[in-house]
């Protein structure tokens, strides 16, 4: 009897392997696709009512497009009770791997758009920083220029910008991207931060009680000045090993973890300014912050007006955060 390995294909952008067969019958996997997009949603804000309105739908379509999911898997996504939900450990497995590609799609799909002679201006950047920075701000731009219309195209892959028919990026990079028009917008700082709804083992009132927490530790493509044990050694501090944490592949994924009160995050302004704000997030006061990399806005249009604009409103922007920080 002779056994056949299964065929698999593999994602160009993905360390993941998918079953031929599966991708074969798309349609009866992904039945459930729109309630994957509100469960993303849902996952993003931790909060129902918060990702109904984002949505455009009410809180009850979203609670039972997450039961019919949670159904549909044979287990429970969230943790409900009175004022809250949080993410269930299968819940936190499933957003790890939805996100991003649900991102990818999106970013794909807004691409194969782009036709020659398109009016549109096309702006790129990272997925964190477009959910954390730009997207809370682009109602303001967008009632200020009703004129202008926007395709952004939200990617943490580096793209080829005259290749992929970027007419405006942010980039976050140690050193200013080799292009004529060029502005340095915002310096990350990064720092510990952490939910009020979080359990300190410690008193936390020194970086050596954080050797005793629950960490949440990045991975993946983020360089080591990001990371924890970059931190601690600036402390002087010997860094504890990442199994003692949570280990997550994003930096959104990161945040929310944070924000749901799992661990203490090595997180950086201005993408973790709007948690603070609002008391999501508190900062450790009196803990050392490390001075990172520059956004960078990039201008690769030649005197396009409505690039003119959406540049001078980004530097406004970037300007009044700074204000604040």
């Amino acid at each position: 009897m002779v056994c056949q390995k299964k065929r698999v294909v593999k994602f160009q952008n993905s360390a993941q392997s998918v079953n031929h067969s599966v991708m074969a019958n798309l349609r009866k996997t992904l039945t459930k696709l729109p309630h994957l997009i509100t469960f993303e949603a849902a996952c993003r804000h931790i909060n129902f009512t918060k990702a109904a309105e984002d949505l455009g739908v009410t809180r009850v379509s979203v609670s039972r497009q997450i039961a019919e999911l949670e159904e549909t898997l044979g287990t429970k996504l969230f943790y409900r009770d009175h004022r809250k939900v949080t993410l269930t450990q299968v819940g936190r497995a499933l957003e790890t791997e939805v996100s991003p590609a649900l991102h990818q799609i999106a970013a794909a799909l807004q691409n194969a758009t782009v036709r020659t002679g398109d009016k549109r201006l096309t702006v790129t950047t990272t997925s964190a920083f477009a959910t954390y920075w730009l997207m809370p701000r682009l109602v303001d731009f967008s009632n200020q220029n009703p004129q202008v219309e926007l395709n952004l195209v939200v990617s943490d892959r580096k793209l080829d910008l005259e290749a992929e028919g970027i007419d405006v990026a942010i980039r976050y990079s140690k050193t200013p991207p080799l292009w004529e028009k060029v502005t340095p917008l915002l310096r990350e700082r990064v720092f510990p931060v952490y939910s009020p709804n979080y359990r300190a083992r410690s008193d936390l009132t020194s970086p050596e009680d954080l050797l005793k927490e629950n960490l949440l530790h990045l991975s993946g493509i983020y360089r080591p000045g990001a990371r924890w044990p970059n931190w601690f050694r600036r402390c002087e501090i010997t860094p504890p090993p990442e199994s003692s944490g949570v280990v997550l592949n994003t930096y959104i994924n990161m945040l929310q973890a944070a924000i749901a009160g799992q661990g203490i995050a090595l997180a950086g302004n201005p993408l973790v300014d709007p948690y603070l704000s609002d008391g999501s997030l508190k900062k450790l006061e009196g803990f050392p912050e490390i001075e990172r990399d520059f956004f960078y806005l990039i201008d690769v249009t030649e005197n396009r007006n409505d690039a003119q604009t959406f540049c001078d409103w980004i530097r406004d922007q970037a300007s009044f955060t700074a204000q604040f920080t």
